[in-house]
């Protein structure tokens, strides 16, 4: 659980106390599961990929070779490249497994890069701020969504070990670096449960929006908000949450053993 204080107008930053300490992400393992920095090769090539690959070939190997051709790099650097992680049930390559990790981690990481400890509370952005820039963030790559949340639903390691941690990573800082108000108690579990559910319906509505400018997928993400901590819907919403993520992952993991 995040405490939250004031000091002068300046909300100072700290998470003193938490209902789960193991469960908690502190600030110092904000670049978790990442295991390397800006400097190296490797996130060079993913960073590449993310913005100039994958809008163009989507979240594939060739997406990552076109990238170490772009950047001069020996394709043999493909076999190091996510080494420590294993295929998937899809068969995708842990290199493939790597690229949709950076994906997750580096944009929530640059959602809240220019908030710190000496943003006044009143420049703060709310949830809903924050909530739609990340799904902006995915415009890029909008159209290759089902592919990779067809990935990230597939039971095994990489569900347990990164796409939960990564999305109640996401949720946490969601309400932590925004103006909602915190909760101390169970509520601190409900709320971020809710803002996880919010999040990842509102990404399975954008991966099937054929709506101009992803139109009503915005629309979609603010109702769901909006029906959360205005009318209190976290035991529906969780409920419903269950339900079209199954039936959801369901379609994209045939549709994607069906283009196997």
């Amino acid at each position: 659980m995040s405490v939250n204080r004031f000091f002068g107008g300046v909300r100072l930053f700290r998470r003193s106390y938490h209902p789960a300490g193991f469960e908690y992400v502190k600030a110092s393992n904000k670049r978790g599961p990442l295991a390397y920095g800006k400097e190296s090769s490797q996130y060079a090539v993913l960073s590449h990929a993310l913005q100039r690959s994958v809008p163009l070939y989507g979240f594939n190997e060739r997406a990552i070779v076109h990238s170490l051709n772009e950047l001069g790099y020996s394709s043999t650097m493909l076999s190091v490249i996510g080494s420590s992680n294993p295929p998937s049930f899809l068969h995708s390559s842990p290199a493939l497994m790597e690229l949709i990790k950076f994906h997750l981690a580096d944009k929530r990481i640059s959602l809240t890069e220019n908030i710190s400890s000496e943003t006044p509370a009143e420049e703060l952005p709310t949830l809903e701020e924050l909530f739609i820039k990340r799904l902006e963030m995915n415009l890029p790559v909008a159209e290759h969504l089902s592919q990779l949340l067809s990935q990230l639903a597939i039971p095994g390691p990489f569900l347990l070990d990164v796409s939960m941690p990564e999305l109640h990573r996401l949720s946490d800082d969601l309400i932590y670096y925004s103006s909602e108000k915190d909760s101390h108690d169970f509520a601190w579990y409900s709320k971020r449960l809710a803002v996880s559910c919010a999040y990842m319906s509102s990404e399975l509505f954008m991966a099937q929006d054929k709506s101009p400018n992803y139109r009503e997928t915005f629309d979609f993400a603010r109702d769901k908000l909006h029906r959360v901590f205005t009318l209190g819907e976290y035991y529906n919403n969780t409920e419903e949450f269950a339900w079209y993520t199954l039936l959801s992952t369901i379609n994209l993991v045939k549709s994607q053993l069906a283009r196997g």
